[in-house]
């Protein structure tokens, strides 16, 4: 099957008049495109703020996905339309998948251009089917047979609140929806809360059948963290930093390890640059979406929808 490695990223044109009506008529095509090639861009939409992604996203006819869990703080406008994550925009963003730390999550990202950055901004997006290949064949296995695991500490005064990140309001409305997302919790004696959780490294694209790679075990792990970031927050926390990753079996990760699913990444990855009007349509398990760094004042928006959970971790 192609990939978006091997051609050029599928792309539209919008016509100056009625262009939802014609992204309605032209959504089926669209649709099977992306099964192929894992993304789709369509260029000249008059995209200026989230009621126009709203309208896009009908025209499409994806559902809205509201996840269980934020990862940072975003700004939510409503109806399902909310900013990207919070990132700097002098850094890049390493190619990961929305909500791949949780049971359910979106199967397909919408992300809206609305302003585009000056200079070569870029989306990066790299092909999940073809990620293991470029993997050690003892660490793809590695993954792909016990999954991977993800550590979540949340520390009065540093990022989000737990009742922030889960949107609760109590210990028992946390309690039952963490027992609902599979995820374990326990308090230290600090009353700082403590999650653990569990998740498959590769999973089957529910349509495809293709074997995709899909986890954050490499851009969360605190090993991907800027040098001095990661000794001022050892230092203050210890064993309990914010977010960590491990492998299946709770083991660490080393430098090697993570460079080369980093290499792996990169090996795969194509460039996209932003234009303003322009809606990038996403398979999120198909295709893994990162950035350049930007400059100027870009603005983005996007649209999780059409959830989807493939249940417990693979196993050969």
């Amino acid at each position: 099957m192609p990939s978006p490695r091997e051609g050029p990223l599928p792309s539209f044109c919008a016509p100056t008049g009625s262009p939802f009506s014609w992204l309605h008529d032209t959504a089926e095509t669209i649709r099977d495109r992306m099964l192929v090639n894992g993304a789709v861009l369509v260029r000249g939409l008059p995209l200026d703020g989230p009621n126009s992604l709203v309208e896009a996203r009908t025209a499409l006819g994806i559902t809205i996905h509201t996840p269980v869990e934020a990862f940072n703080q975003r700004n939510d406008f409503g109806n399902g339309i909310v900013s990207p994550i919070g990132w700097p925009d002098e850094r890049n963003i390493c190619p990961f998948q929305e909500g791949s730390f949780s049971r359910a999550f979106p199967s397909v990202v919408l992300t809206a251009c609305i302003t585009a950055p000056d200079g070569d901004g870029q989306a990066h997006l790299s092909d999940t089917r073809r990620i293991a290949a470029h993997l050690p064949a003892t660490l793809a296995d590695r993954i792909r047979t016990d999954g991977w695991t993800m550590t979540r500490v949340f520390h009065d005064g540093f990022g989000i609140s737990w009742r922030e990140a889960f949107g609760v309001a109590d210990r028992a409305e946390l309690d039952r929806l963490l027992a609902t997302a599979g995820i374990e919790s326990h308090w230290l004696p600090n009353g700082t809360l403590r999650t653990v959780r569990h998740r498959p490294g590769v999973i089957e694209h529910p349509a495809t059948g293709d074997e995709c790679w899909f986890n954050q075990i490499s851009f969360l792990n605190a090993g991907s963290l800027e040098p001095a970031e990661r000794a001022i927050m050892t230092k203050a926390f210890g064993q309990d930093i914010p977010m960590d990753t491990f492998f299946g079996d709770g083991s660490p990760l080393s430098e090697e390890d993570l460079a080369a699913i980093q290499h792996a990444y990169d090996s795969v990855k194509i460039g996209v640059p932003w234009r303003s009007g322009d809606l990038l349509i996403t398979d999120n398990i198909l295709t893994a979406q990162g950035r350049s760094s930007f400059a100027g004042s870009p603005e983005f928006l996007l649209a999780l929808g059409e959830e989807f959970s493939p249940g417990s971790v693979r196993r050969r």
